[in-house]
């Protein structure tokens, strides 16, 4: 096999370091004609990880990469940009592997997979405990069902023991670093998969074989089926069409999960309470067969913490309808006669985020509500979308220092057409130049995840342009953006908000999905789509009448 394929075996790990030892020992054993590299990311461990992984020799050559920790997907993505091998073996820090699993991949790869998933037996060296018999089971379970033929579905796709072509990984763009954002459990397989499955062609190979040495205790399973449920609500959000057979694993329509587990998930600290208890209590037991009381509490417990983190991330998407928020200039303009309404100063802002979150909102991206409104997905409970107008200079340091903590989209519209780069439509009414943001801002924005739409070119109030010119602030501004290589924008702000038919016509026929106008109601699935209500948020909208406007937004309407 001197043709024989490349591998870049990549293991994510934070404070296991016994455990990844024994992987990377394991590793040190295969036995593979080609080239093998091995990568460790270090994912923020304290507990000297990295100079016990220096003194492990074998013919495996090691790279370790340490970082503050950010979750196992971005590890993973971090060990994958280092990977030079032709195929990426992803594998967790508690695979311990025979020596000839890279054999079993190469051969699937061989035969054209794009992606290999292994099988995952328990290693029987695993502390005896009430989850560990059950890991095995479900590993066996598995690979039998796989073995007589079914077919591989998202939910078969774990990292455990993953093996995928790099330029395929490159061309998914990777995993999305959200789901385990913080360190946070779940989902991010599951996401990979569904890209996954969608376009390339995926096998299971039973004779690739890793070990999985359980070590997870009662008590740290209890936090990862709380951060799965909120990992379940945003997986939903991000794959609609899923959301239904995701949540559906959890029993989402027996009369036990609506009558039983999830009112007992919506009691204030009864979820965190219940879990202690019976952690506390399955530790204890360790693996005696005689607790079957202890075990039955624990698996209830465990349901009514998952549905506790489905609570928490904003619930099952189930609304047809969100707020849509419109905010101008961050910042201080009370002494601008013209643009005083159109400030709010940064912490001001901070402080009306943090009041959304307590109140129970759930911010989403302009994608989910073109998704609602379209038909092809639904939206969680209060569900809430950022704008910003103008797209003024301080909107970059807002995206860093105010959303991208808090993990807030945002939709934004640029004025495309300024050659000043200010607000010129303002200053020939008397109001005082501000900066916009450049192009290079612009991308700064992409690259904090938020989605930059038009908001014309010239800000000039549409409807009483001619045809030529509405042209040219629709199809004009778009095309500006994809000079600048900026993504094609998909959304678009009437300038004042103002807006006719005709208006509407054009922006559609520029290629634009959505359109946003200035109104105080709600939008729905019944809301036209080239012409969006917004809530403005204004600086006079202090403490009762913010509240009223993100609770009655027609209410607030009527009160000056």
């Amino acid at each position: 096999m001197n043709d024989a394929l490349s591998f870049s075996i990549v293991i994510p790990t934070f404070q296991r370091k016994a455990v990844v030892i024994a992987a990377v020992q394991a590793i040190q054993r295969i036995d593979y004609p080609g080239a093998i590299e091995l990568i460790v990311v270090i994912d923020g461990s304290t507990d000297g990880t990295a100079a016990a992984l220096a003194e492990v020799t074998g013919p495996v050559p090691l790279r370790i990469i340490e970082q503050p920790n950010c979750g196992a997907a971005t590890a993973r993505n971090r060990g994958a940009a280092e990977a030079r091998g032709e195929v990426i073996l992803f594998l967790d820090d508690d695979m311990i592997c025979q020596s000839d699993i890279l054999r079993h991949h190469a051969l699937s790869h061989a035969d054209g997979d794009d992606a290999v998933l292994g099988h995952i037996p328990l290693d029987p060296a695993s502390p005896p405990s009430l989850l560990s018999r059950d890991v095995a089971v479900w590993a066996e379970r598995r690979a039998e069902a796989l073995r007589r033929g079914a077919p591989l579905t998202l939910f078969d796709l774990l990292t455990g023991q993953l093996s995928i072509k790099r330029d395929v990984f490159a061309k998914l763009g990777g995993f999305d670093t959200r789901f385990t954002q913080g360190g946070s459990f779940g989902d991010e397989d599951l996401d990979l998969g569904t890209r996954l499955l969608e376009r390339y062609k995926v096998s299971f190979n039973p004779d690739a074989v890793s070990h999985q040495h359980y070590v997870v205790t009662p008590r740290q399973q209890m936090r990862q089926w709380f951060d799965a449920g909120q990992a379940d609500v945003a997986f939903a959000r991000k794959h609609p069409g899923r959301a239904g057979e995701l949540f559906e694993l959890h029993g989402l329509s027996r009369a036990r999960t609506q009558w039983l587990l999830r009112p007992l998930a919506a009691i204030p600290g009864f979820a965190r309470a219940l879990a202690e208890m019976t952690a506390a209590a399955a530790e204890r037991a360790g693996a005696r067969e005689g607790k079957r009381l202890t075990r039955a509490l624990f698996y209830f417990a465990r349901e009514v913490v998952y549905w506790a983190g489905v609570r928490m991330a904003g619930g099952v998407p189930s609304s047809n309808s969100a707020l849509v928020l419109c905010y101008h200039a961050v910042a201080d303009l009370s002494n601008d006669p013209v643009l005083a309404e159109y400030g709010i100063q940064a912490q001001r802002l901070a402080g009306q985020l943090d009041r959304l979150f307590r109140r129970g909102f759930s911010f989403i991206d302009a994608a989910e509500l073109r998704a609602c409104l379209a038909g092809r997905g639904q939206l969680p409970r209060k569900a809430v979308l950022l704008t910003f107008d103008d797209c003024y200079a301080e909107l970059a340091q807002v995206a860093r220092d105010i959303l991208a903590p808090r993990g807030i989209p945002a939709l934004v519209f640029a004025v495309t057409g300024m050659a000043s780069g200010t607000n010129e439509w303002d200053q020939v009414i008397g109001a005082r130049s501000l900066e916009l943001l450049d192009s290079e801002g612009l991308h700064q924005l992409a690259a904090h995840g938020i989605e930059v739409g038009c908001h014309s070119r010239n800000h000039r109030a549409m409807p009483a342009l001619d045809d030529a010119s509405l042209i040219d602030e629709t199809v004009g501004a778009a095309e500006d953006m994809e000079r600048a290589a900026l993504p094609k924008p998909r959304a678009f702000a009437y300038p004042y908000g103002e807006r006719d038919a005709r208006c509407e016509r054009a922006v559609a026929a520029a290629g634009f999905a959505i359109a946003f106008g200035l109104r105080r109601r709600r939008a729905t699935r019944r809301s036209n789509p080239f012409d969006v209500p917004r809530v403005e948020i204004l600086a006079s909208d202090h403490s009762w009448r913010f509240h009223l406007k993100t609770t009655f937004p027609r209410l607030a309407g009527l009160i000056r």
